[in-house]
């Protein structure tokens, strides 16, 4: 009899596991979103918004065409099955079924032409645009864009929207493009580093230097320029020879903002100040570093400058110079994240890192938000702006557990990355993405005649001594603007 109570009380405890496993994996499922009959229940983010039949409206997006700005997280237009575009269908799908309505994708030419001929016309044929930070700016100049500060449907406190966008891209009390769930390439620039060069030169593990908080500009440096071979032997320091990094000219721009640097600060009226050279010497003594190791020859290749010829198989030079990494032909390449699944083929191990801090001192790792990458933003002649603003939020909810997580879950950190520590880059990136201001509006020429300049000729202070006055003017123009636009 004792033994047939315990067997009993056995079973009587095994149940209650099965039945609290059941439970919770329901609760998960409700907590991830689930489809049937349009209906979501989702997280504590859930906006609530309820179902609308808009007879089959179509809810359409400008973006402009071409690889440059790649906006394939719109559409379902892949294999059934593949991670990604299974995840767009999905969301697309939640969206359509609750309110009745058609995703679009209007894609132009010249975005900037194409928004500003129909927003001066009076009607649009969309309701968002997708565009990069740059064209955007110029679109908020010329009063195309809403003020998305004034839309009470949007919750900005939800990590579906990204706080940091919006906190340091207002100017004033007006807010003209952001970042979002749904625009998933929100992940700035990154330091991409060959681990058969680390140990061929028997160079410090930079993983190790992170953890002993040592990856700081002056190691970096260290490595970069212990990285030089004349492959072939010629005399001559080609793109077929071997080097400690590849440069552009803007990457001058990724290490000044990974150094906690910014070029534009709001003070607290949302008025931009100039903060570039508001640091004492550290502004200068960061470019004189950076000076030295690009102007090395012999360790760095810039490929904007030297302009190598590449073979037709490659689309451009920055085709072609992602392939040269591939083949252990350079230590570190700066790249966009998005720029991951280039490396799916290589052959030879790769990690990915943040841009090294400028010395210990410093708190933590940033990157910037690329200039060419797209941010969010809503046409000033909408028409019914109720209408886009439920569709754009709860869209981003859809997006946050639906597309988001199958990005940089599931392909970034488990397909592209190869290891731990890469994918805890990728995590530190995500969450420490900074926006200015100043570099997309290009005050006075603050971007394009001081962060984007040839290292070998610049020089940073004599250029802001040349541009501040109009830095400065341009500033007061803008503002004063935006403070007249309704």
């Amino acid at each position: 009899m004792k033994k047939i109570s315990t067997r009993i009380l056995a079973l009587l405890l095994a149940a209650l596991m099965i039945f609290a496993m059941l439970t919770a994996c329901t609760k998960e499922e409700e907590e991830k979103g689930e489809e049937g009959n349009g209906e979501v229940t989702g997280t504590e983010e859930n906006p609530g918004l309820p179902e609308k039949d808009l007879g089959g409206y179509n809810f359409t997006f400008i973006t402009n065409e071409g690889s440059s700005y790649n906006t394939g997280y719109l559409m379902y237009e892949g294999e059934e099955g593949e991670v990604l575009d299974s995840a767009i269908g999905r969301r697309n799908k939640l969206l359509e079924e609750k309110y009745n309505v058609v995703v679009n994708q209007l894609r132009v030419s010249d975005i900037t032409t194409e928004v500003r001929a129909q927003v001066m016309g009076g009607a649009t044929e969309f309701d968002v645009i997708l565009a990069s930070c740059g064209k955007l700016a110029n679109m908020a100049q010329e009063n195309l864009l809403y003020n998305l500060l004034d839309i009470e449907t949007f919750n900005w406190d939800a990590s579906y929207w990204d706080s940091n966008s919006k906190d340091q891209l207002k100017i004033g009390s007006k807010l003209y493009f952001a970042n979002c769930a749904l625009n998933i390439h929100s992940i700035g620039f990154s330091v991409f580093f060959n681990k058969k060069l680390v140990e061929d030169f028997q160079l410090d593990n930079p993983y190790e230097l992170i953890e002993n908080n040592e990856w700081t500009l002056d190691n970096w440096a260290k490595m970069v320029t212990a990285v030089s071979v004349d492959v072939n032997q010629d005399g001559q320091m080609t793109e077929l020879d071997q080097y400690g990094n590849y440069i552009e000219h803007h990457n001058m721009r990724m290490f000044f903002y990974a150094s906690g640097l910014r070029a534009t600060t709001n003070d607290e009226t949302g008025y931009p100040q100039v903060t570039l050279m508001s640091d004492g010497d550290k502004t200068v003594n960061l470019f004189e570093k950076l000076k030295s190791v690009f102007t090395n020859t012999a360790s760095s290749y810039c490929i904007v400058c030297q302009n190598p010829s590449f073979p037709e198989s490659f689309s451009h030079k920055y085709a072609y110079a992602r392939y040269l990494f591939t083949q252990d032909l350079c230590l570190f390449l700066y790249m966009d994240v998005n720029s991951l699944s280039a490396f799916a083929e290589m052959e030879s191990e790769f990690g990915v890192l943040p841009f090294p801090k400028y010395d210990q001192n410093q708190t933590v790792h940033k990157t910037i938000y690329p200039y060419n990458n797209n941010l969010l933003a809503i046409p000033s002649s909408a028409e019914n702006i109720e209408q886009t603003a439920f569709l754009l939020e709860d869209m981003n909810y859809f997006s946050s557990f639906t597309v988001v997580p199958a990005w940089f879950d599931t392909l970034l950190t488990r397909r592209y990355v190869r290891d731990d520590e890469s994918e805890e880059t990728l995590h530190l990136l995500r969450n420490n993405c900074v926006y200015d201001i100043g570099l997309y509006y290009d005050f006075g020429g603050l971007r394009s005649q001081l962060l984007d300049v040839d290292p070998a000729t610049s020089n940073i202070s004599r250029n802001f001594a040349r541009v501040e006055k109009a830095i400065n003017a341009q500033i007061k123009k803008i503002y004063k603007d935006f403070d007249e636009f309704k």
